[in-house]
């Protein structure tokens, strides 16, 4: 599975003996046959010899999707420059767009996307006996854990023997769930769990809640209602259109936040200039950019400065001469990658299109 450290260390990568071959492949079988996928792979391999790639990048990818790939995935992304020792493939459990990119770093806006819309989280559904823990981790159960402890029986008598009998369970409900929130806290620290989603029947919700600590408290980012024998591919399902509806009310409320702090003063920039100029600076804090922007720019070769304008001399060292690129706002991504700036690749938002479709938080 990849990470946000593979991807810092693919940002590192910059060419400078051939061309980089990045290439986006959808292998769901479920939609399409294996040999349709080769066909794609071979037009995309067209593309990418039109687009300069080498012919040995070319080749070691049709070698891995004919004999290397075990498709198991339904998405492949991939990244050659064989001149450079450069080969990693990563099969993805969800599906991706065909492209190809040829430049002289990895594409990585459309994975930078992918980890945005599939971040991991953990869903625990519990009850009175325990809990069931899932780690969610590109839109499946990567990890799964039971923490069931006494079973819960059912008095069907009335009276004072009733109640009493209540009162046992009660406790033995209580510390099934305590136990259970300590296998939370263990499972959490294993696996990260920065997002954290409750299911259960609302009163079980509430309880096993009440005995978080303030930092899993704090972690939650959703309950949803579920009974204890619930399938868990429909908890999993719910579960992500809960966090994809979540996302887009975070992602309005970014953008309004982006925009109200740098047209105020306040420590943030938009616009494409502004930006690249707070990336120099190393200023940048959290990089807003809508998925997919492209566009043509030029970079310093003394100090790697980013900029637009074809007649401005390097404001930081001076230098005029620069070297063209063919998509500037990559290699600012990558630029905030290595600065472990967090990068915030978003769908089409009106608002920022109208301050150039870019911005950035900054750290002062």
């Amino acid at each position: 599975m990849i990470s946000q450290t593979d991807l810092r260390e693919l940002a590192r990568f910059t060419a400078m003996k051939a061309p980089v071959l990045s290439v986006y492949l959808n292998t769901d079988l479920s939609q399409q046959q294996k040999d349709q996928v080769k066909l794609v792979v071979r037009d995309l391999s067209e593309q990418a010899r039109a687009a300069g790639a080498r012919e040995e990048d070319v080749q070691q990818l049709a070698r891995f999707v004919d004999v290397g790939y075990d498709w198991r995935g339904r998405g492949l992304v991939a990244f050659s420059c064989q001149a450079e020792g450069l080969w990693e493939p990563f099969p993805l459990p969800v599906p991706v767009r065909n492209a190809v990119f040829v430049g002289d770093q990895p594409y990585l806006m459309p994975l930078s996307n992918l980890l945005d819309q599939y971040a991991p989280y953990v869903v625990a559904l519990v009850d009175q006996e325990g809990a069931r823990l899932f780690l969610i981790d590109m839109g499946g159960i990567a990890r799964q854990e039971e923490a069931i402890g006494e079973p819960i029986k059912r008095q069907k008598q009335g009276g004072w023997s009733a109640a009493r009998f209540q009162r046992h369970e009660d406790k033995i409900a209580e510390r099934n769930m305590r136990a259970a929130v300590a296998a939370l806290g263990r499972f959490c620290e294993a696996y990260g769990c920065s997002r954290l989603v409750l299911a259960g029947t609302d009163d079980n919700v509430a309880r096993f809640q009440g005995f978080l600590p303030s930092e899993l408290r704090r972690a939650v980012v959703a309950t949803m209602p579920a009974e204890p024998g619930a399938r868990v591919p429909a908890i999993v399902q719910r579960s992500q259109e809960i966090l994809h509806e979540l996302e887009e009310e975070e992602e309005r409320g970014l953008i309004d936040n982006l925009i109200t702090t740098a047209l105020s003063g306040g420590p943030a920039v938009v616009g494409l200039p502004d930006t690249l100029f707070a990336l120099q600076e190393g200023r940048v804090l959290t990089l807003v950019v809508k998925e997919g922007l492209t566009a043509p720019g030029f970079v310093c070769p003394s100090c790697d400065y980013l900029y637009i304008d074809e007649s401005q001399r390097c404001l930081f060292c001076g230098t005029m001469e620069a070297r063209r690129v063919r998509n500037v706002v990559e290699r600012a991504m990558h630029k905030a990658y290595l600065q472990g700036a967090r990068v915030e690749t978003v769908l089409e938002s009106p608002a920022l299109a109208r301050v150039g479709h870019i911005g950035a938080f900054l750290r002062y």
